[in-house]
């Protein structure tokens, strides 16, 4: 009778164990304002953001939910943040150009704050015969004197899906 009572004792704390990391895991896919010394963005609803010291990246997030047939090992959505003290604005946006398949609009903004330069780049690109859709938000800022990219490469076939998120996300990414 004392070893039901022991082992219906370790199953309820087993359950609870198991909700309560369920729910820690749920949280992170939950939007997040993420800041730091230099920028500040909004992690959209559906991406985690990991936290690694060796990514090489200021800000990286992925969505959490992968792609479909060929593409399943891919997520959706990814999110880049690379910053960068020696690539001036021109070179940044002529690199960007570059390296897509095919430009589909370019927007240098001139609502830009004081001191920064931003544009706005949106392409096409293959990698390992997966085809993306691909914006690029690229600040230029003189204070800090540094040029910070943000890319988010989506699978071609979820585009519209993320549309939003895009959006929330482009209009979140700020320089302090």
């Amino acid at each position: 009778m004392e070893i039901l009572i022991i082992g219906g004792v370790l199953v309820l704390v087993m359950v609870i164990v198991s909700t309560q990391i369920k729910k820690s895991a749920e949280r992170a896919f939950e939007p997040e304002i993420v800041e730091t010394e230099d920028f500040r963005l909004v992690k959209p609803e559906g991406f985690v953001h990991p936290i690694r010291d060796d990514s090489g990246y200021a800000f990286e997030a992925y969505s959490k939910d992968y792609g479909e047939r060929d593409e399943r090992n891919i997520w959706r959505a990814q999110v880049y943040l690379t910053v960068s003290a020696n690539l001036d604005f021109v070179s940044a946006c002529k690199n960007v150009r570059q390296e897509a398949d095919k430009v589909l609009a370019e927007n240098i903004l001139q609502a830009a704050p004081e001191g920064e330069k931003m544009c706005l780049i949106e392409s096409e690109k293959s990698e390992r015969e997966v085809n993306f859709y691909e914006i690029r938000k690229i600040i230029e800022s003189k204070k800090q004197q540094k040029t910070y990219d943000l890319q988010i490469l989506v699978l071609k076939a979820f585009r519209d899906n993320y549309a939003g998120r895009i959006d929330e996300l482009i209009n979140s990414f700020r320089l302090k």
